[in-house]
């Protein structure tokens, strides 16, 4: 299904959407830099089902089948106006007024956590996986690495599949956008001592994309009375997929507790 957002169409998907008019919490997705729906794999249909709650996942603008974007390059502080803006408007929009718990990804999670320090009324509690607040050095090397391995013509076509023929000026424009980054994209210091909804954070050890230090500066600064810290190891920058029932198990206690 679509919905229009700032002259944009925005795919998105409820997953047991019968559940949000018995006043259930729901579940928000937010995809990694490079992701749409069917790269969650089954995890989103997996975590509603367990949790018995509905859940609600969209691909942002320039990725899956919404729309792509306009600009030549990729606008400085994007994911803040996601978070701010785009986000909001689509909870409003979709008319979701019940109270509802984010699950971010890499740059999903940034955007959940932004989104964290001036949060809707109706948002609980978030979990974040592998997310950046801060440029670090070696996130920069895993994105050079990235975009070499990313250019290669075999998996352009396998990424063809799931960001409609889009996928090697998607690859350009994300890697561009990271490598040419400023400080002020990213740094989310101020934005994390607002923040005092409960928080889920997730990283692997064997991450390319970002250190623990990413979610020890969030442990750190952020106000929440509960904030839970789970360091997977043997894994990478995906951990719902390459640790999924760890990650499931952690985000059932996690939103149990709440």
């Amino acid at each position: 299904m679509f919905i229009k957002i700032k002259d944009k169409n925005i795919h998105y998907q409820f997953i047991n959407q019968q559940w949000i008019d018995e006043g259930r919490d729901v579940l928000i997705f937010l995809h990694e830099g490079l992701g749409s729906i069917p790269q969650w794999k089954n995890f989103p249909q997996q975590l509603s089902e367990s949790m018995q709650m509905p859940a609600l996942v969209y691909e942002r603008v320039g990725y899956g089948e919404s729309d792509f974007w306009n600009d030549r390059e990729i606008k400085s502080q994007y994911i803040h106006d996601e978070a701010n803006v785009i986000l909001p408007s689509l909870v409003k929009q979709l008319k979701i007024d019940n109270n509802i718990i984010l699950f971010g990804h890499s740059d999903g999670g940034t955007l959940a956590l932004i989104h964290a320090a001036n949060p809707m009324a109706n948002i609980k509690a978030a979990i974040v996986e592998a997310p950046h607040v801060f440029l670090e050095q070696y996130s920069l090397i895993g994105i050079r690495k990235a975009r070499a391995i990313l250019k290669n013509e075999k998996i352009i076509r396998i990424m063809d599949r799931y960001h409609q023929n889009r996928a090697a000026e998607l690859v350009d424009k994300w890697s561009s956008f990271w490598l040419s980054s400023k400080e002020t994209d990213w740094e989310a210091s101020e934005s994390l001592k607002k923040i005092t909804i409960p928080l889920l954070l997730i990283q692997g050890d064997n991450d390319d994309f970002g250190t623990f230090a990413q979610i020890e500066r969030v442990a750190e600064l952020a106000k929440s009375n509960i904030i839970e810290v789970a360091k997977i190891d043997n894994c990478g920058h995906i951990p719902h997929l390459e640790k999924q029932e760890e990650i499931m198990q952690l985000s059932h206690d996690f939103i149990n507790k709440l």
